[in-house]
Order: C-alpha cells, then sequence, then structure tokens
C-alpha cells in the first residue's frame, strides 16, 4: 500500500466514524471530522501532516508527480477536505441541517474503498480539472 493509498484509508474512516458518532453519541463529534478535513485541505499545499510522518516512519513509498504542478492526489485532498471541513462545520455551527452530513460521509467512505481500488470519483475530478497523474517512486 503507498502513502498515499494509507493516508485515504485513514482520513476516510476517521471521517466515516466521527460522522457516525455524531449522529449517534453526541454531535461535538463534528469537530473531528472537520478537523481532518482540515488536514486533508493544508497537506495538499503543504505535503505534510501528522499522519504522512507516521506512515514514512512505517516505510510506506510516496507516489511522485513528474511534471511541475500540483498532483493527482494533491487534487483529491483539496476537493475532500473541503467538502469535509465546509459541510462538518456547517452543521456544527448549526447554519445546515444535520442532514447535509451524508455529504462527507459519502466523501469517506469514497476514501476508503479509493484505497483499496486506487479510484474514486474525486480523483477523476482532479484529473479533470487539471491536476497531474503520479507513478511509484
Amino acid at each position: 500500500m503507498s502513502l498515499n493509498a494509507a493516508l485515504r484509508l485513514m482520513a476516510g474512516s476517521v471521517v466515516t466514524l466521527s460522522l457516525v458518532l455524531a449522529y449517534y453519541v453526541y454531535p461535538a463529534w463534528l469537530w473531528l471530522a472537520a478537523f481532518v478535513g482540515f488536514n486533508l485541505l493544508q497537506s495538499a499545499f503543504t505535503r505534510w501532516c501528522p499522519a504522512i510522518t507516521v506512515f514514512r516512519l512505517l516505510g510506506l513509498k510516496e507516489e511522485v508527480c513528474d511534471s511541475r504542478g500540483m498532483s493527482i492526489h494533491q487534487g483529491l485532498h483539496i476537493i475532500a477536505g473541503t467538502v469535509i471541513l465546509v459541510t462538518s462545520l456547517a452543521v456544527v455551527l448549526g447554519v445546515a441541517p444535520q442532514a447535509l452530513l451524508i455529504v462527507p460521509l459519502v466523501m469517506g467512505v469514497s476514501l476508503i474503498q479509493s484505497a483499496f481500488t486506487g479510484w474514486c470519483p474525486g480523483m477523476l475530478i482532479a484529473k479533470l480539472l487539471g491536476f497531474k497523474p503520479t507513478h511509484p517512486a
């Protein structure tokens, strides 16, 4: 498993779990989903988040982009991070109905399955927006 796949698996799992806990246990769990969304978003620009450091220490390999510009993985982090952060914050702050949480839930499940299949709709959108493909380092 590549570093990017492990990051998607972890982020998707935490988002999905926090949304389920927020719905069934206590709404404050939405802050965890928002935190993961924020970390995905900032990691797209900085290429670093706490989980990446741990995955590097575990020996997972990164995928690299040959050309200049941002990779599909960075594009996916921007898309997923923005969707998860904005929808979670909108619900936790009372600006949007709780039913809106289906959107980050779908995003979280999509991130989980993409860790195993190597594809999700967000990757296609990122590619269509001009983000560059990657290959194993």
